[in-house]
């Protein structure tokens, strides 16, 4: 990522008030976690369920029709990707340079990481679940007390800094995930000062809002640490 990009996205989060920020398996991908392929943590942390249980990725282990096979990934899924888990230094830096503001995290993700990272859960909102409040169910079918309570987080902090400055991420949200780009947008599209930053590989589109938005189309790690770089 060229440098006055890294400037110009550097000084967007640092003078915000607040900072939403909408996280998709891009995310995930760029710590090295991929639900959807075999790749080499997959083969170093699930070979032995994987060889078992015939399967071929996380999410199939995840998503078995055998109750026995569901609940064994969803336990070592639980044990490596929540428990075990070590914040990278992608997602430490996500929470130096947002610290500082009013900052709210949507994510399909189910993993955990934002809170493991030190994010504050009461405003983490993990629209598919997420292992660290369930092991045998992911998804959350209906909104449940906590998720409503975290929504209307969300409502009263875009209400309170509507008329402030507003550093909303987009963080390897794919084309398909509608969900969060449509809440992404309805939030900048709501606010007076918002400036929209999209980090995606090969799929860095510009929001369906009125307003500043920067891109970047590329590694999600090194774009951060060269934004850190900007800001020392």
């Amino acid at each position: 990522m060229e440098t006055a990009k890294a400037v110009r996205i550097g000084r967007a989060l640092s003078e915000a008030d607040l900072v939403i920020i909408g996280a998709s398996n891009g995310l995930d991908m760029a710590e090295g976690l991929n639900l959807f392929s075999a790749n080499a943590h997959f083969q170093e942390t699930y070979g032995d369920l994987a060889q078992a249980d015939g399967i071929g990725c996380i999410l199939q282990g995840l998503a078995s029709p055998d109750a026995n096979v569901r609940h064994r990934w969803a336990e070592r899924f639980h044990q490596k990707e929540y428990t075990e888990y070590e914040p990278s230094p992608l997602m430490n830096g996500l929470r130096r340079l947002t610290e500082h503001a009013d900052t709210f995290v949507i994510t399909c993700n189910i993993d955990g990481h934002f809170a493991r990272a030190g994010f504050n859960e009461n405003r983490v909102l993990e629209t598919e679940g997420s292992t660290r409040t369930s092991v045998d169910e992911m998804r959350l079918a209906h909104p449940d007390a906590l998720a409503m309570a975290q929504l209307d987080e969300l409502e009263r902090l875009v209400r309170t800094h509507r008329n402030g400055r507003v550093a909303i991420l987009e963080l390897g949200v794919g084309l398909r995930n509608g969900v969060i780009k449509h809440m992404l947008a309805q939030i900048a599209n709501a606010c007076e000062h918002a400036t929209y930053i999209v980090f995606n590989y090969s799929q860095a589109m510009a929001p369906d809002a009125s307003c500043e938005t920067i891109l970047v189309d590329g590694d999600l790690a090194p774009a951060f640490e060269e934004i850190a770089r900007c800001r020392l």
